[in-house]
C-alpha cells in the first residue's frame, strides 16, 4: 500500500488476496487502517468475481467505521498501487476533511436504464456534486442509458468517470456494491463535492486502417447493416483479410472507431474519439454486433493496433495527466477488459507503463471493465476498448 497526504486528504491502496473472503476483507481493512492512521472516510472496492462478496463486505465492515461512504464493484482483473493484479480484493481508502464523498446507487426499480441514471444524477444534483464516479452494471442494464440518463439531470459537460462492473468475461452476473449493500442491475455512484481538482484522460492507441465510412444503415443502435450502402459485414471482412477467418476474437481486436456524429460532429481532423467493440454478426444480414450505440449517420473507420501500440498509448495518457495536474494525489484507472485480452501475458506491462509516468506518491487504483466512461472534448463518453483515467487533486 501507499499512502499520499496533501493539506487535509490522505490516500492509500492495498490489495488483497485469501482464500477466505471475510478475512480478506479484514485484512483489507487493517491495511488501509494502518496506513492512514485511523479508519478511511471513503473505500473504492474492486473485486475479483470469485470473492462471495457479502463474507467479504462483512469482514471489511468488521474493522471499517459504518460511517464510512463505500462504492465499488467486481472486475475482470483489479489495479492496484503496483500495477494490474488478478484474483484480488483492491481498495483505495481515503481520509478527507475538505473533499466530501457521498455514495449513492439506483436500481432498475427506478424503471430503465436511462431512468436509473437520471435518479442517481438527480441525487448527484440534490448534494451539490462536482463530480462523479459511475460504475454500472453492464450485463443488466444499457449502460450508455444510464450515462445519458445522468447527463440529463446533471449536464453534458459535467465530469463523470468510471466503468461497467466485470465478471471474468462470463457475461452473466456482476455485482455493485454502494455501503453493506450488494445490488445487481444497478449503478451506483461516489459524488464528490467540496474544493475538487481533477484531470481525465480516454486514450486507445488503435490506428485507423481504410477510408472514412458512413453508417447508412443500423438497427436499434448497435446492429451496423450497412456502410455507405454496402454490406458492414461484407467490409469488415475485406479490411481484415485472414484475420476475418475467426469473427469470434477479431471483433476485439479490430474494433471500429467514431470519428463523426450525426448531431455532433468532432473538430473535422478524423481523429478517433470513441472506440466500440465488434462482439458478433449477423451472417444473414451481412450485419455487425457492436457493444454499444452507433448510431444511423455516423462516421466510422476500421482500427488495429499492435501490443507495443497498446502500452505506449497507456504511457502516453499518463504523461497526459501528469502534466495536466501535476499536484494530482489520486488516480483512478479504468481499462478495457478487451485490452487486457488481446495483450495475454503483456497485459501487466500497460498499467506499469502508465504508472511509470506518474509520480511515485500519487495513490492509484482501478479494475479492468466491460466498458469505460470518460470525458472527451469536454463530455463523457462511453468507451470500448480504452485506457482512461482520472487525477484528482482535493
Amino acid at each position: 500500500s501507499r499512502r499520499r497526504s496533501r493539506y487535509m486528504l490522505t490516500a492509500t491502496t492495498a490489495s488483497i488476496t485469501h482464500d477466505d473472503p471475510y478475512q480478506a476483507g479484514r485484512d483489507l481493512a487493517a491495511e488501509l487502517n494502518d496506513a492512514l492512521g485511523a479508519s478511511p472516510d471513503v473505500v473504492l472496492l474492486f473485486a475479483s468475481p470469485t470473492y462471495d462478496p457479502r463474507r467479504l463486505l462483512t469482514g471489511l465492515y468488521r474493522r471499517l467505521t459504518p460511517r464510512v461512504q463505500l462504492v465499488g464493484c467486481t472486475s475482470f482483473a483489479e489495479i492496484g498501487h503496483e500495477g494490474a493484479v488478478s484474483g484480488t480484493v483492491t481498495a483505495l481508502g481515503v481520509r478527507t476533511r475538505d473533499l466530501e464523498a457521498h455514495a449513492l446507487y439506483a436500481t432498475r426499480a427506478s424503471g430503465d436504464s436511462f431512468a436509473v441514471g437520471r435518479a442517481l444524477g438527480e441525487q448527484a444534483h440534490d448534494r451539490d456534486a462536482a463530480m462523479l464516479l459511475l460504475l454500472v452494471d453492464g450485463v443488466r442494464l444499457d449502460s450508455a442509458s444510464v450515462l445519458r440518463g445522468a447527463q440529463s439531470v446533471l449536464g453534458p459537460e459535467f465530469p463523470i468517470v468510471g466503468g461497467l462492473a466485470a465478471d471474468d468475461a462470463r457475461f452473466e452476473r456482476t455485482r455493485q456494491f454502494c455501503g453493506r449493500d450488494i445490488l445487481e442491475g444497478a449503478a451506483v455512484g461516489l459524488a464528490c463535492t467540496g474544493s475538487v481538482r481533477l484531470a481525465t484522460v480516454a486514450r486507445g492507441g488503435w490506428e485507423p486502417i481504410g477510408a472514412t465510412r458512413r453508417c447508412t444503415r443500423v438497427e436499434r443502435d448497435r446492429l451496423v447493416l450497412e456502410l455507405d450502402g454496402q454490406p458492414a459485414l461484407n467490409l469488415y471482412r475485406e479490411y481484415l483479410g485472414a484475420h476475418g477467418r475467426d469473427l469470434r476474437t477479431a471483433g476485439i481486436e479490430f474494433p471500429l472507431g467514431i470519428v463523426g456524429l450525426p448531431d455532433r460532429p468532432w473538430a473535422g481532423d478524423d481523429a478517433i474519439q470513441v472506440v466500440r467493440a465488434v462482439y458478433g454478426v449477423d451472417e444473414a444480414r451481412g450485419g455487425l454486433r457492436c457493444t454499444r450505440d452507433i448510431p444511423e449517420g455516423a462516421e466510422i473507420r476500421m482500427l488495429r493496433a499492435t501490443k507495443d501500440d497498446l502500452i505506449r498509448s497507456a504511457s502516453e495518457a499518463a504523461a497526459d495527466l501528469g502534466r495536466a495536474l501535476p499536484g494530482g494525489q489520486i488516480a483512478l484507472v479504468f481499462d478495457c477488459f478487451s485490452r487486457k485480452m488481446v495483450l495475454g501475458a503483456r497485459y501487466k506491462e500497460e498499467v506499469a507503463a502508465a504508472f511509470a509516468r506518474l509520480p511515485p506518491d500519487v495513490a492509484r487504483v482501478g479494475f479492468y471493465t466491460y466498458g469505460e466512461l470518460a470525458p472527451v472534448r469536454g463530455q463523457t463518453e462511453h468507451h470500448d476498448a480504452t485506457f482512461t483515467a482520472v487525477v484528482i487533486e482535493g
